[in-house]
């Protein structure tokens, strides 16, 4: 089980390096596209020239484990989690799900939203599972490989 220190910090001067290398690829090295989602260093460019993005290092004690990048999605006209990661040495001790919960609660502190989206690749079971474990319900809606997923954050208690 993940250490209950996660917790979601800034990316500044000291941490964005550290942040762009972490990769859920298990043959090491960052792609800039990796198997189900964009590297880090792509989202942080992205969010720079995109300001409706807010990006996220996730630590676990004194070390960056993971990334996250959510926001208001223009296009869909929706609030979304764009990007959750952790890093491949990480993956399987629960930081996952509590900096999914993190990302929500951060959300409903900073956005006027009742409801918040993401996209999942059809073949990412094990991504499906832990949105689903903290409620997210497929939606029937696809864009393109991706499966849109949202959460009402009404009564959710996670």
């Amino acid at each position: 089980m993940a250490d209950v220190s996660v917790r979601l910090r800034d990316i500044d001067e000291d941490n964005w390096m550290d942040v762009a290398l972490l990769t859920t690829m298990k043959e090491g090295g960052p792609k800039v596209v990796e198997t189900f989602i964009a590297s880090n260093a792509l989202s942080m460019v992205q969010a720079s020239y995109e300001e409706t993005w807010i990006t996220k290092a996730v630590y676990c004690g004194k070390k960056a484990v993971g990334f996250a990048m959510y926001g208001y999605n223009e296009e869909y006209d929706f609030y979304e989690i764009s990007r959750l990661m952790i890093d491949y040495n990480h993956q399987n001790k629960g930081f996952g799900r509590i900096t999914l919960k993190l990302v929500i609660e951060d959300m409903a502190d900073k956005f006027d939203c009742d409801e918040i989206y993401l996209f999942v690749n059809k073949d990412n079971e094990k991504a499906k599972r832990m949105y689903e474990s903290v409620g997210f319900e497929f939606t029937g809606q696809y864009n393109d490989h991706d499966e849109i997923y949202s959460i009402s954050l009404e009564g959710n208690d996670g």
